[in-house]
């Protein structure tokens, strides 16, 4: 245990001050004591028993070397302890300030982090119940727009019976009002998945899946519709099972196929490629020679309502919510959906699902 704790146990912190002045008058008193001691030690040595007729030389010299030259090396001793316990003693005393102000300024900072997780932790819940408020006001929207569009969209089906017998101009009302419900309803039935899958209420079946007729078939539909577009598809025949929700799958690759139309208003080759990436993973690509997306905005397309701006193309139409969807959709199969792009040259999207290992195993032991 060092000397100033010594000393503050012993005196106490406000004590030390008055210590020091001590310790300054034992530096000087201590040193005269020992001369006056000496002195009067030689004078009954030497003189007294002579009765100060003789001075014995030696008196002289005692007296000097124990008297004078002793209490200096004393005085010059205590000199140096009384600086060392007063340097201590400021030493200690800024260090006992600096960590009072440092527990003052913690003591602050950790105040003012309290408060600000306290108005972060209110302002998180409130975004949470306007989330929530947000998602409940969609659903319901889109509950109470469905039922109208259902009954709107299957009398414009039965319109469409005997659209022949209605002049021209009706004709073409009739089919613009067609198609505009039907995009209404498939934006509505769109939102009403996304909060279904968002609410983590989306039931996914998944169970073997043949991928090569699946995307003859997704391909041959989309022929139809892509004037400008050539489609191409390359899938091995052997390609083996995946682990999918097939009805899911579809989708997701109706709205791969349908962007790859959409942003290619020049044209163009649209190719869907899918291959065995490994034993356990399937992989499925879409690639276009459309206008492309510029790379810091490739991860955001895959957010929820954001869409790229597609001022090239003023016939490109859409909600922002296919790609967010077929993101959710791979990511809940156990797959990875992933977009290669340059500006002006075209885009590939790719995805990956599981190899369905039961179908694999039956497929192996047939041919065995």
């Amino acid at each position: 245990m060092g000397l100033i704790a010594l000393l503050q146990r012993r005196f106490g912190e406000n004590e030390i001050h008055s210590l020091d002045q001590r310790l300054r008058w034992i530096q000087w008193g201590l040193p005269i004591l020992l001369f006056f001691i000496v002195l009067l030690y030689e004078t009954f040595e030497h003189l007294v028993p002579n009765g100060f007729r003789k001075v014995n030389p030696n008196f002289f010299g005692e007296v000097g070397f124990f008297g004078i030259l002793g209490p200096l090396v004393v005085a010059i001793a205590l000199d140096w302890i009384a600086t060392q316990v007063r340097e201590r003693y400021q030493a200690e005393a800024a260090v006992r300030q600096l960590n009072a102000e440092l527990e003052a300024k913690v003591r602050e900072r950790t105040r003012r982090l309290e408060e600000a997780n306290r108005e972060l932790a209110r302002k998180n819940e409130e975004l949470q119940t306007l989330d929530r408020m947000k998602d409940e006001f969609v659903t319901l929207v889109s509950h109470e727009f469905l039922a109208p569009l259902t009954s709107l969209n299957g009398g414009l089906e039965m319109l469409m019976e005997v659209i022949d017998e209605l002049p021209p101009r009706h004709r073409e009302t009739v089919e613009i009002m067609r198609r505009e419900s039907a995009r209404l309803t498939e934006l509505v039935r769109k939102i009403l998945s996304v909060s279904t899958l968002d609410a983590g209420r989306l039931r996914i079946r998944p169970g073997p899946v043949a991928l090569p007729p699946l995307l003859r078939r997704l391909v041959r539909d989309h022929r139809q519709r892509a004037f400008r577009c050539e489609l191409q598809l390359e899938a091995d025949p052997a390609l083996p099972f995946v682990m999918a929700d097939e009805d899911y799958l579809v989708e997701v690759v109706h709205n791969l196929l349908d962007n790859a139309v959409k942003y290619s208003p020049n044209g163009g080759v649209i190719r869907v490629k899918a291959w065995l990436m490994d034993p356990d993973t399937v992989a499925v690509s879409v690639s276009d020679q459309g206008i492309g997306i510029p790379k810091e905005l490739q991860e955001r397309i895959f957010e929820k309502f954001y869409r790229v701006d597609a001022r090239e193309s003023k016939e490109v139409y859409g909600h922002g919510l296919g790609l967010y969807f077929a993101r959710k959709l791979i990511e809940a199969h156990g797959g990875h959906i992933s977009v290669e792009s340059e500006r002006g040259k075209g885009s590939t999207f790719t995805f990956t699902l599981p190899v369905a290992r039961e179908m694999t195993n039956v497929a192996e032991s047939a041919l065995d």
